[in-house]
């Protein structure tokens, strides 16, 4: 397969990718400004996005909308109460619902930003769950959108190695440990077998020139 930089076939297409970029600028300077950790979980995710998926060998409009969906993947936390954000322990069945609320709010936030509306429904699918627990829709499998599956994976990947409220961060093996856990379940098990893969090929790489 032969994969080409994006083609910009109007003027109109230029016009909507400056729209974008300026749309994307701005909320992210919001979030960097109201939540800080936040802002850094979402750009980690979109830096692991890209190395995952450059490593694949993809290039053009897949890798850049991957990337985009990852950089904004919890906008919608800006509407989430701090202290449930940062709750030390478990949540409530009411925290909880305030949480999972996080994935359609960004979904709104972004139809309203010139130039974002394709990534909201993207967004609002990447807590979906491959065996169809997840939500807020229920999608199962090959139905929840490939780059929100991507977007997951890198997700929880990310939010394992780093410190939570609630927990110390996972090593990196036990973060992929986890992940192959939940192929079949949480995630989609193609994504989680190339995942694990391409990372541990990349980990053998920079051991190997030490």
């Amino acid at each position: 397969m032969v994969h080409t930089a994006p083609r910009w076939n109007s003027i109109e297409d230029l016009s909507s990718r400056a729209a974008g970029e300026a749309s994307l600028t701005a909320l992210l300077a919001l979030v960097e400004e109201s939540a800080p950790e936040v802002a850094a979980h979402m750009e980690r995710t979109a830096r692991l996005a890209r190395l995952f998926e450059v490593e694949l060998g993809l290039d053009g409009d897949l890798l850049e909308l991957v990337v985009r969906t990852a950089r904004v993947h919890d906008v919608g936390k800006l509407a989430i109460p701090p202290w449930v954000l940062e709750k030390p322990g478990p949540l409530s069945p009411y925290e909880r619902a305030l949480m999972e609320a996080h994935s359609v709010i960004g979904q709104k936030i972004l139809e309203r930003k010139p130039g974002l509306i394709g990534l909201g429904m993207l967004v609002r699918a990447t807590h979906e769950r491959w065996d169809g627990n997840g939500y807020p829709d229920r999608l199962k499998g090959s139905g929840i959108p490939l780059t929100s599956r991507m977007v997951a994976v890198c997700d929880a990947f990310d939010a394992m190695t780093h410190p939570r409220a609630y927990r110390r961060p996972y090593t990196i093996d036990r973060a992929l440990d986890e992940l192959r856990r939940g192929a079949g379940g949480q995630f989609d098990p193609g994504v989680i077998e190339t995942f694990c893969a391409v990372f541990e090929e990349r980990v053998d790489r920079c051991a190997n020139r030490a």
